[in-house]
């Protein structure tokens, strides 16, 4: 009957309905694939559709604390990091209690994954996923791995989880999304929004010289500020900083003057954030009575004993990722009487970033905790970004004027060679040690992280002249700054002898 039925079809009609058939078979065995495929693991059940049960359910209890995750309960309790032992396919769940008035939470290093942020003491969160290999969980908020946070999660059975390492790099999640951070030369993610138009300290921003002979009480007030800033045209980095610049404000004050610090941290901030005051003698430098934890302030007073010119930090574990994200700055304590008059002063700090990627590149940069650990910084720069010394912030001198430049290094990790390409510097105060002896005509000084100098000299000659950190390649991570000297140009002191003008420095 089925073949007298197609005998008396035309052609055409026969092809026509050969297409629905076979149309009609491809539609059955989508839908026939699509039923298999909501029982397979990771997929979205249809309707109907039975999820197949994990092998257990398993919850362990941990405590947040920037030194580390402290176990409650059970076979973890008291333990600092400890390891999690589940069953392949076990449905675990993390509850994370915040014992600190910071932010803390836990991620899995290569799942990728991670819970939310809490930032308030007792404040809790749960963290949920099914094992199905070993793995490290740390905490992602930047410096807080590097501090403590990390231990393993081991899958019964399964591979071993990669070696633990404490300062590998780890997603930062202050401000921006979850996952893993590039490795380094990866492609970067597009620039950021900034949210502070000019990072970089001006370095003719400079507090007047005291004139005085008198101790007395002074006091200041200090912002601390996480912000995204350029460091370079169209580069973002995410930086830490003293009223929202790199350096933090150069403060001045008198041997013998009782210093008051209000530190304050702004609400926005995800992190803590403190001072050390090299300048100060007492525990910490004064860190441990200004950790300050966001939207709170924290006061100070110390007594300043000693003249000199010093360096202040971040000193809030994780220190160096707090220091390569910019907080650092100087403190000049005056003899009394003053230091001699000069034309002009100048505030110059040199530090260090830690990216994953090259500088030149564009995009928005995550700090690379690998470089860090290794010292091995991608951008070594002047005042916080690349040309923040040069165009219309460039030094400035007329011939025959006298210059003083106060200069530090914010570290973490490297010394500088300080040197002006074309100058001697007249005197040098080694370590920032203003009541010695000057060295006299000096071509490079050396100074270390946590550490300053002074320098003077009077400029005999027109022209731009280069401040560099002499160990050079240094100048292809940014480490320049420019002194533009004015006035008449004196023969007898320099020029060439071949009737050809100057070439390009």
């Amino acid at each position: 009957m089925t073949t007298t039925f197609f005998r008396f079809l035309s052609p055409r009609r026969l092809a026509i309905l050969a297409t629905l058939l076979l149309t009609s078979i491809a539609f059955t065995g989508c839908i026939l694939e699509e039923s298999d495929r909501a029982h397979t693991p990771g997929s979205v059940l249809k309707q109907g559709a039975t999820k197949q049960a994990p092998a257990e359910q398993v919850a362990f209890t941990l405590e947040a604390h920037i030194t580390g995750y402290k176990g409650v309960g059970g076979a973890i309790d008291g333990q600092i990091n400890p390891e999690l032992k589940v069953k392949p396919g076990s449905e675990v769940t993390i509850t994370l209690i915040n014992k600190e008035a910071m932010a803390h939470d836990i991620g899995l290093e290569s799942a990728g994954t991670k819970s939310d942020a809490i930032m308030k003491v007792d404040e809790t969160t749960t963290f949920t996923f099914v094992a199905t290999a070993s793995d490290t969980y740390y905490c992602t908020i930047p410096g807080h791995r590097q501090a403590g946070m990390v231990g393993k999660l081991t899958v019964e059975g399964a591979a071993a989880a990669p070696e633990m390492v404490a300062t590998a790099n780890a997603p930062t999640m202050a401000h921006h999304g979850g996952g893993p951070a590039a490795g380094f030369g990866a492609a970067l993610k597009p620039a950021k929004r900034v949210s502070i138009d000019e990072v970089g300290w001006d370095a003719s921003d400079i507090p007047a010289p005291l004139n005085r002979t008198r101790p007395e009480k002074v006091e200041f007030v200090i912002e601390t500020e996480e912000v995204i800033a350029e460091i370079e045209d169209g580069t973002t980095f995410e930086l830490w900083t003293y009223n929202g610049k790199v350096p933090g404000p150069m403060l001045r004050v008198m041997e013998g003057d009782d210093v008051v610090i209000h530190l304050d941290n702004h609400e926005s901030s995800l992190m803590p954030h403190s001072i050390d005051f090299h300048s100060a003698t007492g525990p910490g430098g004064g860190a441990v009575y200004l950790q300050v934890p966001p939207g709170e302030r924290r006061s100070l007073q110390f007594k300043a004993l000693k003249a000199g010119i010093y360096v202040y930090h971040c000193a809030t574990p994780h220190i160096p990722t707090h220091m390569a994200r910019g907080m650092y700055g100087l403190i000049l304590v005056e003899p009394p009487g003053g230091l001699p008059e000069v034309d002009h002063e100048y505030y110059v700090v040199q530090g260090e970033y830690y990216t994953n990627a090259r500088p030149g590149t564009d995009g928005h940069m995550e700090e690379d905790g690998e470089r860090l650990l290794d010292e091995l910084p991608t951008y070594v720069l002047l005042n916080g970004r690349v040309g923040s010394i040069t165009g219309d912030r460039a030094m400035k001198a007329e011939v025959g004027d006298t210059l003083r430049i106060f200069f530090g290094v914010g570290g973490p990790n490297l010394h500088s060679a300080f040197h002006v390409i074309g100058e001697i510097f007249d005197r040098v105060y080694p370590e920032g040690a203003l009541l010695n002896e000057p060295l006299l005509n000096v071509q490079t000084t050396s100074v270390p992280p946590g550490g300053a100098t002074m320098v003077e000299f009077e400029v005999d000659y027109p022209g731009s002249y280069l401040l560099v950190d002499h160990a050079l390649s240094r100048l292809d991570k940014g480490a320049v700054g420019i002194l533009e000297v004015s006035g008449e140009a004196d023969e007898s002191i320099f020029k060439g002898l071949d009737g050809l003008p100057p070439a390009g420095h």
